[in-house]
């Protein structure tokens, strides 16, 4: 059932219906604060759960860069790999040493996943059905692998003879992401860097950091996320972004979390019942925090909004539920979605780019 209100709360000054002006194709800056609920078993409503994952195809993400960041974006980072490392020719001459080299812990990562995606492409010789003959342990494949070598950003490999060879990254390493970290920082923030196209704030670009504070400190309330972002609008046209935080739960986790207690599936699907719901879906979003945000730059900047929220102290409730609202917000003030168990508060302003940067979008 939707159950989303705007109030205050003494959060903030909310107003929804006073008219301001919008231009086409202007820049606006959206700052977003998420945060969930201690649960109230007092309550009697039964919630949704989502059915299906969120429509995020083609959704702007300006958190996967950061938080999943693929083998391209983290050669574009390091300075000796220019140009950009699928125009290297590996017979050119070494490049200048690295001087901002990705982490340990990257460098780890990274050669963790090409090491298993050469793995995965490695030829497997089938031995013919009828033979006898003793089959030897073959040599093992890791010892064949390429390396990467972060000095000048190519695949190298010493060969029986003592010789080394390199090659550029292909297409399908470059494409490879890093894995999914343990959990992703309340407050997630970018450089701050004005580019052509959207770009998430600073940390010196929050201006509702008081909030955030006031809700950290308040009891019985989780701070899930505090984020801005910077970008176009154009009239008419709908901007449609993805946004998740909290704890990563991977797919393992969750088939085992759907079949470990039968009981309070049961439980749940008889509150659904009892609620006029034929039957109960049970399906979870690896984050603890999903959402799929959309603006339409109008008269008013119309909002809407889809937050899946995972919990799992109330056994009544599903273990993941789905919150919907939609709203019309007036530039610069600050809007409250309330919800029983998740609190959404959101502030879209206008925002004068620089002058490089706003000629390049006309």
């Amino acid at each position: 059932m939707k159950h989303l209100r705007l109030t205050s709360l003494g959060l903030a000054v909310v107003a929804l219906f006073a008219t301001a002006p919008a231009f086409a194709n202007s820049w606006y800056e959206i700052e977003l604060i998420a945060f969930s609920r201690t649960t109230d078993k007092s309550l009697k409503e039964q919630f949704e759960a989502p059915t299906a994952p969120l429509k995020t195809s083609n959704a702007m993400d300006l958190m996967r860069p950061l938080v999943q960041p693929a083998v391209a974006d983290l050669i574009k980072a390091i300075p000796a790999c220019a140009p950009a490392p699928a125009a290297l020719d590996a017979t050119a001459p070494a490049a200048a040493p690295v001087s901002a080299p990705v982490s340990i812990t990257a460098q780890q990562q990274i050669q963790q996943l090409l090491s298993e995606h050469q793995q995965t492409m490695q030829p497997v010789a089938a031995a013919p059905a009828d033979s006898l003959d003793v089959q030897l342990d073959a040599e093992p494949v890791v010892a064949s692998l390429y390396q990467l070598n972060f000095q000048n950003c190519q695949m190298e490999q010493w060969d029986a003879d003592g010789q080394l060879i390199s090659r550029a990254l292909s297409a399908q390493e470059l494409a490879l992401q890093l894995p999914a970290p343990a959990q992703i920082p309340t407050t997630f923030t970018g450089d701050g860097v004005a580019k052509d196209n959207a770009y998430l704030v600073g940390p010196d670009g929050l201006q509702l950091k008081n909030l955030a504070y006031q809700l950290q400190r308040e009891a019985g309330k989780q701070l899930l996320l505090h984020t801005a972002w910077r970008q176009p609008l154009v009239s008419g046209r709908n901007s449609r972004s993805h946004w998740y935080a909290g704890v990563y739960q991977n797919e393992a986790a969750t088939e085992t979390e759907q079949s470990i207690d039968l009981m309070q599936q049961v439980q749940q699907q008889l509150a659904a019942v009892q609620q006029g719901q034929s039957s109960l879906q049970l399906w979870y979003s690896p984050w603890q925090f999903d959402s799929l945000v959309q603006l339409r730059l109008g008269r008013f900047i119309q909002f809407d909004g889809t937050f899946y929220l995972r919990q799992l102290d109330d056994a009544n409730q599903p273990a993941q539920i789905a919150v919907k609202q939609s709203a019309r917000l007036t530039l610069g003030q600050i809007h409250y979605l309330d919800h029983p168990r998740l609190g959404v508060i959101i502030q879209v302003k206008r925002f004068t780019p620089p002058q490089a940067t706003q000629a390049a979008t006309l």
